[in-house]
């Protein structure tokens, strides 16, 4: 049977195929513009045979800006044209116009204007001088969409040349997006676009339709022109270069292969070959632009779009039909048996029509889907075009660069780059342009409208044609300003720590040397003041032991300041007014100097170390006297602010005093300021660079702050803030008011493990006629005591060092003694002046203190002190 049908097919076949040869014939499209990439499509189908190929001979007519090519349609001087979404209105008066295949699904119409218009918005172009045409129903209805009527703008002749916006013959233009623009790139001249697209109007580009009657008086014609142009755009988007150069040979002459390419790479964002096929027509779109014309009342409400859109009729192939039925009729024994395959068949084309239904379906969805993400996305999205240009961005990027939308769009990437980043990132954009990279993180700093900046992490990648040529680049920018201001704060708490290790390191060390340094000054100092007691002041060697005392003592003071960095170190603290210390610290530095001291502060007590806060003061002057050598005027100036929880000075809650020293000197630089309060930072060559060290030092010890304020030339400003008290001040008795008389002759025991501390202290005694005994450390002082008690020959008072390295030190051995004889009398002494026992000795057990380095009068004060006086 089956050998049979394959017989009889063999026959029919040959007689069915033979078809006379025939005229090829003749059709007219026509353009709405000038030659251009535009319609590169329709070049292609002619230029490559394609029409030829489907027996037809088509001319291509060129349009303009008076032209209207719905007039020339209906009026059969052409059969075919190119149109856009406005054909619905000429529907709406009676022109029965079918559009056969859509090739823009984005309209790719602005308007256009230069910068130096000063036009920033839509409600701008009224009252302006317009280059406009009636080409364009969606341009029309985003004017009356922004209540704009066309009597409200100046029209002037539209000849389709931008460079009449340069020249100022208009102010505005209906242009193409990938087409004028350019022109205006390369004359140097910034502009803005408004696209409909922003505004929510979202039309059809370009199609091309042709009139009801020709569809249906020749069918096939009209197919064989629709499926002949369809397969010329193909070809047209993939083989761009060679169509460029084609449109320059034979078409346009008055353009660039660099436009050409240019307006070709720009189309595909509005045709996306890649996504929607070539002449598809979506119904529901139609409709949706239907609904819009009707909201304008630019159509009839309730307006049907469904005629726009062409169904392709089967073809009236008679020979075709007759051998069908002759084939039928000899295998019509087998239909019957082929009924269940052609029902499945029936079911799979169902199914797949389905399918496809649902593919469309999905694809709006996921067109949907991507337009909520990139309009709701944290990160700012942008494309930059070739030639630098923000051609899209979403609106998360208009609000990080902080102007409106309509401003990023056409402005340049790099305008909006912070200038220290701006070389970098014109570079990396150079390399993404050129293909010497494909993509790029990196985080970047930006620029906001209003000068300020911001720091972005850019994630950049180029997009591509299929042909490898750059169609633009795609950056997504996410916000990091709040991490990258985290991590700067981070890395300054870790410099900040780590000045503080140094300084703590520093200060274990300073105070080990000072405590030593202090010992070999008593032995020296104790020397040269029991010289000069059993020596003539006629002696010649008088005054040289004086200059040693003098030079003795400033050691001293540097011992001392070596002892404020020292670890653990607290403030011998009392109540005592602030206005008077500052006083005499002005009076005693600016003495002798030319310069003047103004002093503007509030009587104040504070509770603090008054010799460390003098030594702080004193330094501060002596910085600005130095500062001045030409002489000048040192101001103080001070408040008494009260500091809440969250202050910005990070102090604890309460009253303070501010003190502001103010000189009129050279000034610090900036880079100085970072490390004027480290140690051993000195600017002078005779400056040991502890003085403003230690000034910060004693200052924090005390619950304070100190500030500077200085610039280069304009002098400098030192602010130290102090907690403030309400104590009553403690009188000071000075150091050369004779005290009440003590009783001498007694006997001392000094405890200390330097054997020329011992011998020197035993010699001072003996000298000032007391008995002495001596031991090296607090076990061995113990024991004496002990017995010295028991044979009834006890100690009037104990000289105990604090610190014995290896033994029993003073404050242990205090405690043991006391224990004996509550009424003992124990002076502490100690090279470490900031030990915490010094601050606190009567709470140990100690009746005095006695600092190193002293002399014999300085052991004289204390035990006049501590003794009992004369009956």
């Amino acid at each position: 049977m089956f050998r049979q049908i394959i017989a009889v097919l063999c026959f029919l076949v040959p007689f069915c195929q033979v078809q006379p040869a025939r005229a090829l014939e003749k059709a007219t499209i026509q353009l709405k513009w000038l030659h251009h990439f535009q319609f590169a499509g329709y070049y292609a189908a002619l230029e490559k045979g394609f029409y030829q190929e489907a027996g037809l001979d088509v001319t291509i007519v060129e349009g303009g800006p008076t032209t209207e090519v719905e007039d020339e349609v209906t009026s059969g001087r052409a059969d075919f044209g190119v149109g856009t979404s406005a054909l619905l209105l000429h529907r709406a008066h009676g022109e029965d116009l079918v559009v056969l295949g859509q090739i823009f699904q984005h309209s790719p119409a602005v308007f256009l204007t230069p910068r130096k218009t000063g036009i920033r918005s839509l409600a701008d172009l009224a009252g302006r001088r317009f280059m406009y045409s009636n080409q364009h129903g969606d341009m029309l209805a985003l004017l009356k969409k922004n209540g704009i009527d066309q009597n409200g703008i100046i029209r002037v002749p539209h000849q389709g040349d931008p460079r009449d916006l340069i020249d100022g013959k208009a102010e505005v233009m209906i242009a193409y997006s990938f087409n004028e623009p350019f022109i205006l790139e390369q004359a140097g001249e910034p502009y803005l676009t408004f696209s409909p697209l922003s505004y929510g109007v979202d039309f059809y580009g370009d199609n091309f339709f042709t009139r009801r009657e020709i569809i249906d008086a020749r069918p096939e014609f009209v197919e064989a022109f629709r499926m002949a142009t369809l397969r010329g755009w193909r070809y047209a988007l993939a083989n761009k270069s060679e169509m460029a150069d084609l449109i320059l040979s034979r078409y346009s002459k008055g353009k660039s292969r660099e436009w050409l390419i240019f307006e070709a790479n720009q189309m595909d964002t509005l045709i996306q070959p890649t996504l929607i096929e070539l002449g598809y027509q979506n119904p529901s779109r139609w409709e949706h632009i239907a609904e819009i014309f009707s909201e304008l009342r630019m159509l009839p409400e309730g307006f049907d779009p469904g005629g726009i859109i062409y169904q392709p009729r089967p073809r009236n192939n008679y020979r075709l039909l007759l051998a069908t039925i002759l084939i039928s009729c000899a295998i019509i024994a087998i239909l019957t048996a082929s009924v269940v395959t052609f029902q499945r068949l029936n079911r799979n084309l169902r199914a797949e029509i389905a399918e496809r239904k649902l593919a469309e379906d999905a694809f709006r969805e996921s067109e949907e889907r991507l337009r909520v993400i990139f309009e709701t996305s944290q990160a700012g999205i942008i494309m930059v075009d070739p030639q630098g240009i923000i051609s899209f961005a979403n609106n998360r990027m208009a609000e990080m660069f902080g102007c409106p939308l309509d401003d990023v769009i056409g402005s340049r990437y790099t305008d909006h780059l912070h200038p220290l980043a701006n070389q970098a990132g014109s570079a990396l954009m150079r390399q993404l342009i050129s293909g010497e990279i494909d993509f790029v993180h990196t985080e970047r700093n930006y620029l906001r409208n209003d000068g300020s900046d911001f720091w972005g992490y850019l994630s950049g990648r180029r997009l591509e044609t299929a042909e490898g040529e750059l169609r633009a680049l795609v950056g997504i920018i996410a916000d990091i300003t709040d991490r990258k201001t985290a991590e700067d704060d981070n890395k300054r708490i870790e410099a900040q720590m780590l000045n503080m290790q140094k300084l703590e390191s520093l200060g274990v060390l300073a105070g080990g040397i000072a405590h030593d340094f202090n010992n070999i000054l008593t032995g020296i100092m104790g020397n040269i003041s029991f010289a000069q007691m059993v020596m003539e002041s006629s002696h010649k060697a008088h005054s040289p032991l004086l200059k040693a005392e003098k030079a003795s003592q400033r050691a001293a003071e540097l011992a001392c300041q070596l002892l404020t960095f020292s670890r653990g170190g607290q403030p011998i603290k009392k109540a005592f007014s602030v206005k008077t210390l500052v006083g005499e610290s002005v009076s005693l530095v600016l003495r002798g100097t030319n310069i003047k001291g103004v002093i503007e502060i509030p009587d104040t007590i504070i509770e603090a170390d008054e010799g460390q806060i003098n030594q702080a003061f004193n330094n501060i002057v002596i910085n600005a006297v130095h500062a001045m050598p030409g002489g000048g005027t040192l101001t103080i100036r001070g408040e008494k602010p009260t500091l809440n929880v969250d202050n910005r000075l990070g102090l604890a809650p309460g009253e303070y005093v501010s003190l502001t020293f103010t000189d009129e000197g050279c000034g610090i630089s900036e880079a100085d300021q970072k490390r004027i309060f480290d140690p051993y930072f000195t600017t002078k060559a005779s400056g040991t660079g502890l003085g403003l060290a230690s000034t910060h030092s004693i200052i924090n010890r005390h619950g304070g702050l100190i500030l500077v304020d200085s610039s280069i030339g304009k002098g400098s400003s030192f602010t130290i803030y102090l907690p403030s008290t309400v104590q009553t001040p403690v009188p000071i008795t000075p150091e050369h008011e004779p005290s009440p008389a003590r009783k001498k002759g007694g006997k001392v025991l000094v405890m200390d493990d330097e054997e020329m501390i011992r011998d020197l202290a035993a010699e001072m005694l003996r000298e000032l006629g007391y008995q002495v005994q001596t031991c090296i450390d607090g076990k061995e002082a113990i024991e004496l005591y002990r017995a010295a008690n028991e044979t009834g020959a006890s100690f009037s008072a104990v000289i105990m060092d604090l610190t014995i390295p290896g033994g029993m030190g003073g404050k242990q051995a205090a405690e043991r003694i006391i224990e004996m004889d509550p009424k003992a009398r124990l002076v502490v002494s100690s090279g470490y002046s900031n030990d915490p026992v010094m601050a606190k000795y009567a709470e140990v057990g100690f009746c005095a203190t006695l600092l190193k380095p002293y002399c014999t009068s300085d052991i004289e004060r204390v035990l006049s002190q501590t003794l009992p006086a004369e009956p």
